[in-house]
């Protein structure tokens, strides 16, 4: 069944809507000429830059995904949305030799995995059976492979590549599209302290997220980095876990 997508005649609602990939997806959606983005994060003082830059076509949603009645409320407002696009998270770091693990396992699985569960839930029956019906999840490539140094986080996003499988299981039959979005490293905030390799820059993957979208594709890896990680997990998933584990 394919599943593309029309952006233009799409409403989105972005989680983490205010900086690095979110707020690189939102301003492409707009770009790209969607009717309308609700732009979800925590504090709405963070989304000022965009309200002045797109007006109306803007909606701001205080939004945070750890919160229940926060994620109800905003799928209340958003209720004429056709687009989930999951993408707030956070990347704390801790591997099992730091004191910290347990506490890094806790952080990031609460709002990378928990997180995308509340409010994929609360979004859903807005979403399901309306035209341009999307759900995309921001996973990592690290979802694929674990890296040593935030071995918590890649726990949490190997979590969120399962529950996207199983998202998509579970609406095989419907005219949701449900796409995974794979990342490697981007130059953001979050991605601070990889040295050594060219980081793309997030309007990049934005441009390849959106046209991605468009043609319907399930997985996304939208960066010169995920690309080559999708060439070889799909060969030699073993070579992947090799070449992560130098990264301590």
């Amino acid at each position: 069944m394919s599943k593309k997508i029309s952006i233009k005649d799409s409403i989105a609602l972005v989680s983490g809507a205010n900086r690095g990939i979110g707020k690189a997806i939102t301003e492409e959606l707009l770009n790209k000429g969607i009717k309308k983005v609700y732009a979800g994060a925590r504090k709405l003082e963070s989304l000022t830059e965009l309200k002045e830059k797109y007006g109306d076509r803007l909606e701001l949603v205080q939004l945070d995904v750890t919160n229940q009645a926060s994620v109800d409320n905003a799928a209340k407002l958003a209720s004429d949305a056709t687009m989930l696009i999951n993408n707030a998270g956070v990347l704390a770091h801790g591997g099992y030799k730091s004191e910290n693990m347990l506490d890094s396992i806790n952080q990031n699985m609460e709002v990378n995995v928990l997180g995308v569960a509340r409010l994929t839930q609360a979004v859903l029956p807005n979403i399901e059976n309306k035209p341009n019906a999307t759900i995309a999840t921001v996973s990592s490539v690290v979802g694929l492979g674990s890296m040593p140094m935030m071995n918590g986080y890649c726990t949490s996003k190997a979590a969120v590549h399962s529950m996207i499988q199983g998202l998509r299981g579970e609406l095989q039959d419907s005219n949701v599209l449900v796409s995974g979005i794979y990342p490697g490293p981007i130059k953001t905030d979050m991605a601070k302290g990889f040295e050594g390799i060219e980081l793309d820059k997030p309007e990049n993957l934005a441009k390849n997220v959106v046209i991605a979208l468009e043609q319907g594709e399930e997985d996304v890896f939208p960066d010169v980095m995920s690309a080559q990680i999708k060439q070889a997990y799909g060969t030699t998933p073993k070579e992947v876990e090799k070449m992560f584990s130098a990264w301590k």
